[in-house]
């Protein structure tokens, strides 16, 4: 599942940071580099991926959690 399209991040590589680092957005970009080019990415009804960032990280956070 596509997050960033411009630095080809997928879903896996947010959940992943997201475990490390936790949901700080700014670290998270960091890591990954999503949402560090055009940043259409971060915003919630970007069009040019499967699930923008922040919808991604908070789906991360809520996985995270059920385990």
């Amino acid at each position: 599942m596509q997050v960033c399209n411009c630095n080809d991040v997928e879903y896996d590589e947010i959940k992943d940071a997201v475990a490390k680092h936790g949901s700080d957005i700014e670290i998270i970009k960091e890591e990954t580099s999503a949402g560090t080019t055009c940043e259409c990415c971060l915003e919630e009804d970007c069009d040019m991926v499967d699930l923008p960032l922040p919808l991604a990280i908070k789906k991360a956070v809520e996985e995270l959690a059920a385990k």
